[in-house]
């Protein structure tokens, strides 16, 4: 129990003069009150106060003495929150800041802070409040959005001149979402994309959304509007093709500039409805891991994601750094062009599964990461089926006899079959970061010890993003879409990358349409593992192994939680500040 002392002081004298006709004698009254020292030991603290009151009436003195009791205020709580500091965050690299145009997370890291988003979402992919305070459905197909108020744009800019700027309010959420869904190549999830009617401001903070149909996935973490940053039409309009580079939004942090290949800077916004600790939030491109462990080590950055799988033990033994994992499993995936006719016999891309040992592949990468299970969808997300592995046993006997049956054989002995004279060639693109180098890599070799005749192409992550939306006519691979409806998200009718790769599966899409419109879990589950059936039973795409994902923090960036595909670093539930 905690002792505290209060001294109450307070000196008070009235003087009241009261005058009469004729000889009414003067009345004056003095009120003392004495000061006193009390100490209590109880909770809640009670103060008692002694007052001693002199009144003086007509020249005679009267002494009453009062107990006043009063509650104390509980002790004031002392920030240790620090203002002031850089927070580091490693990155693999960045593309675009345009909100509809970004299909990957860091990306999306820049964008979480520069913009306000309807909603944020946590750890558990639950979601909370951002720009929309509070949301409620009108029916099954309308959902109500209210909007905070006092949301102010980014000023002192080529936009907003400093003292300038205005509020932000439902008509610029209206233009954010009719933009998104309207742009060709919108990378905006396919449950919006394509259930999307209609969006209107009933007054200046209140927004009315109306579906087609009802939409599951609307107030998901990583769908429906999770993907809706909100942007100003005078900025997107100022800038034109050069908006997604030119980020001005209304988010805690504002950008001050991208060094390609090297980093972007953030500063605080210093007129955020919540003041954000930090000065300065710097994001830096170290696309090797290896490399950017010795960045976090050296103290560079003071956060990688994911940690190297050989020092995983190490980093967690160091009281320095904090590890942290969000809890979701992803694999890395082939899939293809399917313009291309190499790629459209489905015989000839289960032969390119018999020849791969994924099992063997990721267990080798990822060590103490390694989870099992194929599929886009990971355990504990709707569509997990724990069974889909069986359609990849490693084989490479078989894959030679399928290729063969396809009149594909290594007739001249250099180990690369041949069709009509003309030897198998094509490209398998991946792209350089985190361990996707060492899948590429034993992933070719396994393939070309079967005969195939196949090139492994590395390239940057924007040059991957550029190739894929402009038809690849090669195989890729990707990684992640592994949350709650990211299954939609890749193979999805309106999904961007379906469509870049020329994906025609009615049934599936079917499938996947059906479910976004439904709300009972365990139906929706059913309808998404019979989707990944339909996918991967006619090897349309080729998966790893699941894994985990751990980040390392270090101990003096307080307040900072795993990222998961936006960076959560001032927001209704936390404030990231620098102990140190």
């Amino acid at each position: 129990m905690k002792r505290h002392s209060w001294i109450l002081s307070i000196l008070v004298v009235v003087s009241m003069l009261l005058a009469a006709c004729g000889a009414t004698p003067e009345t004056i009254t003095e009120v003392v009150k004495e000061t006193v020292i009390v100490e209590v030991e109880s909770e809640p603290e009670v103060v008692e106060q002694i007052v001693k009151e002199t009144v003086i009436v007509e020249g005679t003195p009267q002494v009453v003495e009062k107990v006043i009791t009063a509650t104390a205020p509980p002790p004031v709580e002392v920030d240790t929150s620090k203002f002031g500091g850089t927070l580091t965050l490693r990155t693999d690299g960045m593309v675009q800041f345009d909100p509809s145009q970004c299909a990957d997370d860091n990306s999306w890291y820049v964008i979480s802070n520069v913009y306000s988003t309807i909603y944020r979402i946590a750890v558990d992919q639950s979601i909370y409040p951002d720009l929309a305070t509070s949301w409620e459905y009108e029916d099954d197909m309308t959902l109500i959005l209210h909007l905070r108020e006092g949301v102010m744009w980014h000023d002192g800019n080529d936009v907003f001149a400093e003292g300038e700027s205005r509020e932000v309010v439902a008509d610029d959420v209206v233009y954010s979402i009719v933009r998104g869904v309207e742009m060709e190549g919108s990378t905006l999830p396919p449950d919006l994309l394509s259930g999307f009617e209609s969006a209107e401001a009933l007054d200046d903070y209140t927004v009315k959304i109306k579906m087609k149909q009802p939409d599951a996935l609307l107030l998901s973490g990583a769908r429906g509007l999770g993907h809706i940053a909100v942007v100003a039409k005078e900025v997107v309009e100022y800038y034109g093709e050069d908006f997604g580079m030119n980020p001005i939004g209304s988010g805690p942090f504002e950008f001050v500039e991208y060094k390609p290949d090297e980093s972007v800077l953030l500063a605080r916004n210093e007129d955020y409805w919540k003041e954000p600790y930090l000065d300065e939030v710097l994001f830096k491109i170290i696309p090797d891991q290896d490399a950017a462990l010795i960045a976090f080590e050296a103290g560079e950055v003071d956060y990688i994601s994911p940690v190297p799988v050989t020092e995983l033990e190490r980093i967690q033994d160091d009281t320095g750094y904090i590890v942290a994992t969000s809890g979701l499993e992803c694999a890395p995936w082939i899939f293809f062009d399917m313009t291309v006719p190499l790629f459209q016999d489905q015989k000839f891309r289960e032969a390119m599964s018999y020849a791969i040992d994924g099992e063997a592949i990721s267990r080798n990468i990822e060590q103490g990461n390694y989870a099992g299970g194929c599929g886009i969808a990971g355990r504990g997300v709707p569509g997990y089926d724990p069974n889909l592995c069986k359609y990849f046993g490693f084989d490479p006997e078989m894959a030679k006899s399928l290729l063969a049956e396809l009149g594909w054989e290594d007739t001249d002995g250099d180990g690369v079959v041949e069709k009509d004279g003309e030897p198998m060639n094509f490209g398998l693109e991946i792209w350089s970061m985190d361990t996707m180098p060492r899948y590429g890599e034993a992933i070719v070799i396994q393939l070309q010890e079967a005969g195939f005749g196949v090139e492994l192409q590395t390239v940057e992550f924007g040059t991957w993003i550029d190739d894929l939306f402009a038809g690849p006519q090669k195989a890729m691979m990707a990684s992640g879409f592994c949350t709650v409806g990211g299954l939609n998200g890749v193979f999805g009718r309106d999904s961007a990358t379906a469509q870049a790769m020329s994906y025609d599966m009615p049934e599936v899409f079917d499938l996947l349409d059906q479910a976004n419109v439904t709300v009972d879990e365990g139906q929706r589950d059913a309808m998404l593992r019979e989707a990944q059936e339909g996918i991967f039973s006619q090897y349309l795409a080729i998966p790893m192994r699941h894994r985990g994902n751990y980040s390392a923090i270090r101990s003096w960036a307080q307040d900072l939680a795993p990222l998961f595909w936006t960076a959560d670093i001032t927001t209704e539930q936390n404030n990231v500040w620098m102990n140190k």
